[in-house]
């Protein structure tokens, strides 16, 4: 998947009340302040038990994740691309502190960084987004629709279910692919990466430097792979085949 399919605003879900209309985006720019505004509305935010929940679903979500691919964290070739997965890619990035970045800098941002790096940065904060709404659908049927006082592997895939969104982890899925897939394209490409080197400096100075940051490592867990396809089959189709388990109403989709 190619990052410029993110800049197509008929795919983009329109949370309610939000300040930017679909036909408003016409610019990365843009597409980046709207999946900024879909973090800034998270119940969590504005909650602070609901916040405790929300956190104890991510940190289960990332215990299930290091049990479903401990194999790739075992292996030399991949531990550092899973690891850059569960930390930054989940839930990793701090959109707070990036929130206020790119409110202050985003144009700054744009001149300073390729237009298709700042794509990538885009399929990056909508995959942070998503996610986020995500685990809040499912903290709320966790918490207070099923009334649970911990979280099981049972009740996580009743959440799932009872939760009835699997065109958006569909949606979760395709955008890990194509943050990743983005990230280990641009490294490869000698100008953009030129240029996204050069820009360390002047993104720091201008108050950039979680963004700038964030695609550092990213380059830097794809770089030594020479190809991140083979690596990306095997998380993502793992992570699929999950999903289907859990939606076709296999009794253990998480262990088997």
């Amino acid at each position: 998947m190619q990052a410029t399919s993110t800049l197509d605003a008929t795919d983009i879900p329109f949370p309610a009340g939000m300040p930017m209309n679909r036909e408003d985006i016409k610019s990365t720019g843009d597409l980046m302040r709207y999946e900024l505004a879909r973090f800034r509305s998270w119940r969590s935010h504005q909650e602070p038990q609901f916040r405790e929940w929300f956190v104890a679903v991510q940190l289960w979500q990332v215990e299930r994740l290091k049990r479903t691919h401990i194999a790739l964290l075992e292996d030399e070739r991949y531990r550092a691309a899973t690891q850059f997965f569960l930390s930054d890619m989940y839930g990793g990035l701090d959109l707070t502190e990036l929130a206020n970045e790119i409110e202050r800098a985003l144009p700054i941002a744009t001149r300073l960084l390729p237009d298709s790096v700042m794509r990538t940065s885009a399929v990056a904060l909508e995959l942070n987004a998503l996610t986020g709404e995500l685990d809040e659908a499912v903290a709320s049927i966790l918490f207070e629709k099923l009334g649970v006082t911990e979280i099981t592997d049972e009740a996580m895939v009743e959440a799932f279910r009872l939760a009835g969104t699997r065109e958006m982890r569909e949606r979760q899925i395709a955008l890990l692919r194509e943050l990743s897939t983005g990230l280990d394209k641009y490294v490869r490409s000698r100008v953009i990466y030129a240029t996204f080197k050069i820009a360390n400096k002047p993104a720091h100075m201008a108050g950039l430097g979680a963004l700038y940051d964030f695609l550092g490592r990213g380059f830097a867990v794809m770089r030594p792979m020479g190809s991140a396809q083979e690596f990306l089959d095997l998380f993502l189709n793992k992570e699929e085949d999950i999903m289907d388990k859990v939606y076709n109403n296999h009794p253990d989709p998480f262990n088997s």
